[in-house]
């Protein structure tokens, strides 16, 4: 975080000096990411308080708040009127902090699907929606699914030389049962609904196996993360092995071992270099990834638990190194390719049964007057859109979220199980 815009902290405060430029730090998005239980929640109803309180104060319900569920969106208003109802007994002459309290019962503190549901009801002439939807229970949802996965499945055994969809079939179920597959299509759709554009989305799927015929694993659209993610892995490995060669220098220390770890050590920079120099290469050096045996330690003079401790680091290391050696360098990079440009026309099949199955869905529906939780944020989306915007896979505001940026302040997110509070 920036720190601009944040006032000195009062010497009275119990907020650590990173508590306090989340509170007060302006004019900018903050992200706060914190240990759970270390008091990310509250940080955040300060910096309502301060809001409210401030030399230029806005009213509670300026604010959109987003929590995960129900229960925090009481426990976070509960908590707010606590600490008004204390700032209002300290100053019992403010009419601006009793109108907050008034004001609370108002406030859109709620789950970011509440507030999808509040935006929908308030708009939903916009995206020609019946007013009188209601939404599905779980249950109720999975029943409708299913009778559409029937139906899909039953018109495509019936054309006549279908034979994409049998090689998918035979692809993915086995002699007894196709469910295996109708559960890829589930998972898929529900992938795709996670995306703010679903059919873009599956679209992006079919390009990443459009091949060039000289094509290298680096430039594939996952390579970067893939390969970020060998790095983080690798950089890993080094830092369990740098630990495990000081141990062998401690007093007592396994010290014959010192040369395990510095052969260990001198692999991995190889490995990191090499992965420095492209797949193929990395690809390669994976190939003669060998460990030396480690060297006796017998004797009073080396303490066993630090034997043991310097054993369990190397053996740690090695296995982060054996497993991303199996898992993504057991074949030659040639072969991933060409499974890819195999794939392609398994996977253009998936993504249209994937396709027909939302259109059955989404007609089933709205046939019966439903929607589930998806629906709530896409149609919110939708709305909020700009609907020019929309035909080019892009966003801008429409004037239904004109209306909502002229009414909030600022926007404060409590939502994250990970751990993450965003204001």
């Amino acid at each position: 975080m920036r720190q601009t815009n944040i006032p000195q902290k009062p010497s009275d405060v119990t907020w650590t000096d990173d508590q306090w430029k989340a509170i007060m730090a302006n004019g900018q998005d903050i992200l706060v990411a914190a240990a759970a239980g270390s008091g990310k929640t509250a940080v955040l109803v300060e910096r309502m308080i301060q809001k409210m309180i401030a030399d230029a104060p806005i009213n509670v319900d300026e604010l959109l708040v987003v929590t995960f569920t129900n229960a925090s969106a009481a426990e976070m208003k509960h908590r707010i009127g606590e600490v008004l109802e204390k700032k209002l007994h300290a100053n019992p002459a403010s009419q601006h902090l009793r109108k907050q309290l008034a004001l609370l019962n108002k406030a859109h503190i709620s789950t970011i699907h509440s507030f999808c549901l509040e935006v929908i009801r308030r708009f939903y002439y916009l995206i020609d929606l019946d007013p009188g939807f209601r939404i599905a229970d779980d249950t109720e949802a999975q029943l409708l699914r299913d009778e559409c996965l029937e139906l899909l499945f039953e018109e495509e055994y019936g054309k006549a030389e279908n034979n994409a969809f049998f090689d998918v079939v035979d692809a993915f179920t086995n002699d007894r049962s196709d469910d295996a597959l109708q559960k890829i299509i589930q998972e898929v759709y529900d992938f795709s609904r996670a995306n703010p554009s679903p059919n873009a989305y599956l679209s992006s799927v079919v390009k990443m196996y459009e091949l060039k015929e000289d094509s290298k694993i680096e430039e594939l659209p996952f390579a970067k993360d893939l390969l970020f993610d060998v790095a983080l892995h690798l950089d890993g490995a080094k830092k369990l092995l740098k630990y495990g060669k000081q141990l062998t220098q401690r007093p007592g220390g396994p010290s014959p071992r010192e040369a395990n770890f510095k052969d260990d050590l001198a692999l991995v920079d190889v490995l990191i270099q090499a992965k420095n120099d492209g797949w193929q290469t990395l690809y390669e050096a994976m190939q003669s990834l060998k460990f030396t045996r480690a060297k006796p330690c017998k004797g009073d003079q080396y303490l066993s638990e630090l034997v043991e401790e310097a054993q369990r680091v190397r053996e740690k290391a090695k296995k982060i190194l054996q497993e991303m050696q199996s898992e993504l360098f057991s074949r030659m990079p040639q072969s991933f390719l060409r499974d890819m440009k195999e794939m392609k026309p398994y996977v253009e099949t998936l993504v249209e049964l994937v396709q027909k199955f939302s259109q059955l869905y989404q007609a089933a529906k709205a046939d019966k007057g439903l929607v589930d939780f998806a629906d709530l944020e896409h149609f919110c989306l939708e709305i909020l859109n700009d609907p020019e915007a929309a035909k080019e896979n892009s966003i801008r505001p429409s004037s239904a979220a004109e209306v909502y940026r002229n009414q909030f302040k600022e926007v404060l997110i409590d939502e994250y199980q990970d751990g993450v509070t965003r204001c």
